[in-house]
């Protein structure tokens, strides 16, 4: 079971405005990646495809798969840098 199958979405008209679809053909949500990062711990395409789904279709969402998982990489080295 994966992360975006554990969690029950509210319907569609309930989603927050920000919170798009990131990878189109598994409908893996912005908030569903950022929880696959930030609290699972996932640091790879690979990690979100096996917690997600996300990115294991048509991999047009790659790119943006990439700058999130580097977004928080970038955040949390700066994070050891102010320790």
């Amino acid at each position: 079971m994966s992360l975006a199958d554990s969690l029950n979405p509210p319907p569609p008209e309930l989603h927050d405005e920000h919170d798009e679809i990131v990878c189109r053909c598994l409908k893996v949500r912005l908030s569903t990646i950022a929880t696959a990062i930030d609290v699972c711990g996932a640091a790879t395409i690979r990690d979100l495809k096996c917690s997600t789904g996300a990115g294991d279709g048509c991999m047009a969402c790659h790119a943006r798969l990439r700058q999130m998982l580097q977004s928080r990489a970038t955040a949390d080295q700066q994070a050891l840098l102010v320790h």
